[in-house]
This record gives C-alpha cells, structure tokens and sequence, in this order.
C-alpha cells in the first residue's frame, strides 16, 4: 500500500485555504460592486427627481408670466385682507421663505399654473406627472406712474413691478423647487415706451 508522505498534507490544507480566501474575497467584491451600484441608481433618480421638480417650477414661472402679460386693460387691484377675487398681493402680505410653506397655504394664497384665474377655466396642463399641481403666487412690488404725475392728471400708463413665485414638485412629495421672478409690466401698454422697459427683471431658484 502507497502511504501520502507527512509532509504533503500542510500543502493540501493551505490550498485550500488560499481558495476559501480567494473566494470570499471575490464576494466582498462582489456585495461591494452591487451596493455601490444600487447607490448610484438612487443618486441618479434623486438628480431626475430634483430636476423634474426644478422644471416644473421654471414652467409655471413662465406661464405665469406669458399669462401676465396677456392680460387687457388697467392693471388688476391688489388685493387687501381678506383677498377676494383676483389676488394680487399687496408688498410684504407674502411669506419671506415661501419655500418652506407646505402645499394649503399655496393653495389658499395662489393659483394652479395652466388654470386662468379670472375665470377658472383650465388653458394648459403642465406637468401633469408630478404628485402635487403646479403652484404661483403674485406680489406688487412697486407701482410707477409714467404720465400726468407734474401735470396732475390721471396718468396715462402705469408701470409695475412684480414678484412672481412658483412651485414645482417631483414624483414624491419630499422632492420640491420653489423658483421666483421679478418682472415689470405697463398698465395699458403705451407703444411710445420701449418694449425693454417690460419683461422680466431677474430670477432665481429659493
């Protein structure tokens, strides 16, 4: 009978232990390379959500504005408390983070963005997946009078001045972007004023 000498023994049980090595170090790996790529999914789908959001609000801040804009006559009264009809807040009625206001105080201040305010009917729908409607919410910040003001007459036009906030939302109610504007409009439109002394101002994401 052929007997394994002594001395080979010590060799068989170190290859396999290299081998359990090797092998558990390749599941490290392994566990490693899954997690870090379920993490850059979620990061991924974080970035979409937040930029959902993000064009969401900068779409409503532009209907508002197009809307703004198109509407006919003398400018809209601001409104006092308690708001009624149109509300075209007065300077300061407004929070000063609007940001962190939750989704009933939109409501009860603003507008649905793509629903026209004057008579409620609904003109476009815009961002239609996200969880909550599109919001906005107009303050008057400044009111200039262009003519009659040496003369004492009633002024001809009137130039306003506007901050307009928007929010958007995600597929999530935790993802949100609130984005504002200020723009300036004449009040009736006066085709002797340079069309640069109308649009929008500046703008900028809260």
């Amino acid at each position: 009978m052929t007997t394994i000498p002594a001395t080979i023994k010590p060799q068989a049980g170190m290859a396999m232990l290299f081998c359990m090595l090797f092998l558990t170090a390749l599941t490290l790996l392994g566990l490693s390379a899954s997690a870090d790529a379920v993490l850059q999914n979620q990061l991924a789908a974080n970035l979409q959500e937040t930029e959902r959001a993000k064009q969401s609000a900068l779409a409503t801040l532009s209907w508002v504005e197009d809307w703004l804009f198109t509407l006919q006559g003398s400018a809209p009264p601001v409104c006092t408390s308690p708001c009624k009809g149109l509300k075209f807040h007065q300077p300061g009625d407004l929070l000063l983070q609007p940001a962190l206001a939750d989704l009933a105080w939109w409501q009860a201040q603003g507008y649905e963005a793509g629903i026209d305010p004057l008579t409620g009917d609904r003109l476009e729908t815009l961002a239609a997946s996200s969880i909550d409607p599109p919001m906005w919410v107009i303050e008057v910040v400044q009111e200039k009078p262009l003519a009659g003001e040496d003369t004492g007459e009633d002024p001809l036009s009137t130039q306003v001045w506007y901050r307009i906030v928007a929010r958007g939302s995600g597929h999530t109610s935790s993802t949100l972007s609130v984005v504002e504007s200020v723009v300036t409009r004449i009040w009736p439109a006066d085709e002797e004023v340079p069309k640069a002394n109308q649009g929008r101002v500046t703008w900028r994401q809260l």
